[in-house]
């Protein structure tokens, strides 16, 4: 079978999840991309060159159209949309395939799913797509429209999760035809070579931060956008009074709030501090350090990757009702949730983790059992068993 998946440029937790795809032996696999980015490149939001220290192309198929070598940011704009389009109609109509999967709802992937239905292929869609945002009601009503139209070529929805789930249904796909494939997560096996490399990585971040020796961690990872809102989290921590024993640390940065964090942190408080950018060998070491791991999101968050991360190396949760999986932070007891207009809410969870070891030891067993079906070989095999399911 023939399957292409179809995304607007590499994405890190799906990179596995491709390399466990190219595996395996009842599948032609292979990944199109719009843009393929340099691994070192200039990222808007962070406003600075990153690089994540990963081979995003390593061990599995794939194609792409342009190699934007400078940023992300001329992926998805208007212009570049109509020009992927028009690469896509010809390549579709010359290439074999049987199933595509369209990563998101995006003008060039509807053009691709109606080739496929007129090519009579199978169609389906895999998105990180929630009703958590606040839209004008215009907005609102372009968008459910535009939706609906999209799904009439769709045969299959994979969905992530429940909020996920619920999306696709607000937009009147039938429950029948969505099927719950999990979202596979980068692992400490796909970022470190072997041990020699995991302790060497480990060695390094203790020599560079020797403030996080003998401490108890909260981490905040992310950049400093609006919608993340790492000052609503520092306010919440200083509010918490928490004792000397434990430190906020914040990695990431740019964003609306990267000036107004760095203001705070030149004040040098005591127990809070900022990092800087790390890359994905360092920020697996750094959730292997900490206790707690905070996404006080608002308006705006998909799925919340970091937590997915995150439950994989030991930590308690904690998020709010704003982010993709609180759900299944609920339903597996890995953390808590809060209500994301309620600071006080945040602090009194960040009072109650620090001082209740019991119930963090309780979350930390539930998140390394939840961890296993957030792994790339799981959600491969399920959908290995979904295609084989397919009557093409």
């Amino acid at each position: 079978m023939n399957f292409l998946f179809l995304c607007t440029h590499q994405i890190q937790n799906l990179i596995p999840l491709f390399v466990e795809l190219d595996k395996k032996k009842d599948i032609n696999f292979k990944t199109l991309y719009w843009d393929k980015i340099d691994e070192e490149h200039f990222d808007p939001l962070f406003n600075q060159k990153i690089n994540f220290n990963i081979d995003s192309f390593k061990n599995y198929n794939y194609e792409y159209f342009y190699n934007n070598k400078k940023n992300t940011k001329d992926t998805t704009k208007i212009s570049n949309q109509f020009l992927v389009s028009f690469k896509l109609i010809k390549y579709l109509f010359n290439k074999k395939f049987d199933v595509i999967l369209v990563y998101g709802y995006y003008f060039p992937h509807l053009i691709a799913l109606i080739i496929a239905k007129l090519l009579r292929k199978k169609t389906v869609i895999r998105s990180v797509s929630y009703n958590l945002g606040k839209r004008h009601y215009i907005k609102k009503i372009l968008r459910n429209h535009y939706y609906r139209f999209v799904n009439l070529f769709i045969d299959d929805f994979w969905a992530i999760g429940e909020l996920n789930t619920n999306f696709f249904i607000n937009f009147g796909v039938k429950k029948e035809r969505i099927k719950r494939i999990p979202s596979s997560q980068i692992n400490k096996q796909f970022v470190f070579k072997n041990d020699e490399d995991f302790n060497i990585s480990k060695k390094n971040i203790i020599e560079k931060h020797p403030q996080l020796k003998n401490k108890k961690i909260i981490l905040y990872p992310g950049k400093f956008l609006k919608k993340k809102r790492p000052m609503f989290l520092i306010e919440s921590f200083i509010d918490a009074n928490v004792n000397d024993d434990w430190i906020l640390v914040l990695v990431g940065g740019g964003g609306y709030y990267h000036n107004q964090v760095l203001e705070f942190i030149n004040k040098k408080p005591k127990n809070i501090f900022y990092l800087g950018f790390k890359d994905l060998k360092e920020i697996s070491i750094l959730y292997m350090f900490s206790e707690i791991v905070v996404l006080p999101s608002d308006y705006g968050e998909t799925n919340g990757n970091v937590l997915l991360e995150a439950s994989q190396y030991n930590c308690s949760l904690i998020a709010s009702n704003r982010v993709g999986i609180h759900p299944e932070i609920i339903t597996n007891q890995t953390g808590l949730v809060f209500e994301a207009s309620r600071k006080d809410e945040l602090t009194k969870q960040i009072q109650l983790l620090t001082d209740d070891k019991i119930l963090r030891e309780k979350f930390k067993e539930n998140n390394l059992k939840f961890s296993k079906i957030i792994q790339p070989k799981y959600a491969a095999d399920k959908i290995t068993q979904i295609l084989k399911n397919y009557e093409l």
